[in-house]
């Protein structure tokens, strides 16, 4: 009989959390705790808009008090709601952003290392990011992003790492979005964390998703177009190099497409820095090639990178191939730079 009390506990406590998920859509809602007394049910609502929660006058509160009190019969329901403050810190609202961006098209490797970058400026001790499913082509993947420290099990994992997690419908299917955040350390363990540490970016999927993905970069190369003749003639051509067996003509569009729309979305946020850059080429000074910190220039996009290099008076393409390597390796930027240098 006690079990099953337990069940319909959880059982409830998850199903109100779907509720006000949909209900508070857009308060930036990240989660509720419900507290019992002897008069009344009190339920904590963490939003990062508070006032879309509670409404002009209280009517929005209102109409949720009532609605709880008929959809999950809670005795005397009061609703209290707290402000989350640093919403970056927090691993449900991180998982509704992302989420949210990739349903607008957003790549996936630009949402991850975006967030994952903020999560770290917060101030927490480590942070976790997952995300699954087709995020290109026909198969399955996942992309991990993580830094600082995260405890995965035991009692420190259920009190003080935080779990979000947010389903992103797309056009290809339904993409999976986990957040883990560990906001402190608990006072019996004694550890250095170095939060400074590099970001860890990590592909699962497939026998090895990251060479395939560059065997398919290099058929792109070598083909003239998009033309499924032309596609055919570049696996034949590359079949004895690269043993394109496992390559589909569709794997071949699909990556072709994935990079035009990463190109355009960098070429669209790259308007204000363009005009800097041109404001910078009409000045007086010109930067030397001892100011040049060829690790700052590559950790941005490609365009950017590809647009700060070209206003350089003698850029040292051989340095920046050595800082790209040694930060994100991406191979159409590291090709690029290999034919500079």
């Amino acid at each position: 009989m006690q079990e099953k009390q337990f069940i319909q506990k959880g059982a409830r406590k998850v199903k109100l959390h779907e509720f006000l998920q949909d209900e508070l859509e857009g308060a930036g809602y990240s989660r509720s705790e419900i507290q019992r007394t002897p008069t009344s049910t009190k339920i904590v609502v963490y939003a990062q808009r508070p006032g879309l929660v509670i409404g002009r006058g209280g009517s929005r509160i209102r109409e949720l008090t009532e609605a709880m009190e008929k959809e999950f019969d809670f005795e005397n329901p009061q609703i209290e709601v707290n402000e989350i403050e640093n919403g970056d810190g927090d691993a449900q609202v991180v998982a509704e952003s992302i989420a949210s961006w990739l349903e607008k098209g957003g790549h996936v490797k630009r949402v991850g290392y975006t967030y994952v970058r903020r999560m770290k400026e917060s101030g927490v001790i480590g942070a976790e990011i997952e995300i699954t499913g087709k995020l290109s082509g026909n198969r399955g993947r996942t992309e991990k992003f993580s830094f600082g420290y995260v405890k995965r099990c035991g009692d420190t994992s259920k009190k003080n790492v935080q779990k979000g997690y947010k389903l992103a419908r797309t056009k290809p299917g339904a993409i999976g979005v986990k957040v883990r955040v560990m906001k402190e350390m608990p006072e019996f363990m004694h550890r250095d964390v170095d939060v400074s540490e590099e970001i860890v970016h990590e592909t699962a999927g497939g026998e090895d998703a990251e060479a395939k993905a560059d065997r398919i970069e290099k058929i792109i190369a070598e083909a003239e177009d998009m033309t499924s003749a032309e596609i055919e003639r570049a696996i034949e051509e590359k079949a004895e190099e690269l043993e394109t067996g496992d390559i589909s003509k569709g794997e071949v569009r699909d990556a072709f497409e994935e990079i035009d729309d990463e190109v355009q979305e960098e070429d669209e946020e790259t308007e204000e820095v363009e005009e800097e850059s041109e404001q910078e080429e009409t000045g007086d000074e010109e930067v030397s090639d001892q100011e040049v910190d060829y690790d700052e220039i590559v950790s941005g996009t490609i365009s950017d990178a590809k647009d700060a290099l070209n206003n350089l008076e003698d850029p040292d393409f051989e340095s920046a191939l050595e800082a790209e390597e040694e930060n994100k390796n991406r191979t159409t930027f590291t090709d690029w730079l290999e034919g500079k240098a």
